[in-house]
């Protein structure tokens, strides 16, 4: 403290020595000084908000991309859990469901024939059956492999052949596989 009153001492005994034309030139130097300080402070403090407003930006945007993976991977997981649940569900007798979602549409579900022995691939045991279709409307067949599709278990149409037919072009022969899927006992 005692050398910093020295200093200052000695700083104001040289500033009166000097003339008045000296000391207006000093003094404008050392505002000068000043001015170019305060404005090295003041872009060093504007770079550091920036810079702060920047990463807090960069840090909203990852919030709001994690809330929208969270809501997805919780309507995945709610997604996958019906899904489960409809695989425990009670089996679904393939052939049967197929006749009766064709009689209660108005299509004749008569040439059902079975793929092959059920196979198992990942603890899902699938059994499919082949169904022929002959002189369908378009309209129906959609009905048809909507109705398969939405009803009770797991039930997929895994091939659909649509072929037209000469004698009358508003209706097709078609050629569905359909499979039944369950969980493996």
């Amino acid at each position: 403290m005692e050398r910093l009153k020295q200093l200052r001492a000695a700083a104001e005994a040289w500033f009166g020595q000097l003339s008045a034309r000296e000391r207006t030139l000093v003094s404008l130097a050392g505002a000068a000084v000043a001015v170019f300080v305060v404005f090295l402070v003041a872009t060093g403090v504007s770079h550091g908000i920036s810079a702060r407003e920047a990463r807090i930006g960069d840090k909203t945007r990852i919030m709001a991309q994690i809330g929208k993976l969270a809501t997805g991977y919780r309507a995945a997981q709610a997604e996958r859990q019906a899904m489960e649940a409809r695989l425990k569900g009670q089996q679904v007798p393939l052939m049967s469901h197929i006749a009766q979602t064709g009689a209660t549409l108005g299509v004749d579900v008569n040439d059902l024939r079975p793929t092959g022995v059920p196979t198992e691939t990942n603890g899902l045991v699938e059994e499919s059956v082949e169904v022929n279709l002959a002189r369908i409307d378009l309209g129906k067949l959609g009905r048809l492999v909507q109705a398969l599709e939405h009803g009770a278990g797991v039930v997929k149409v895994r091939r659909l052949r649509v072929t037209t037919r000469q004698d009358d072009p508003l209706l097709v022969d078609a050629s569905i596989v359909v499979a039944s899927f369950t969980l493996k006992s």
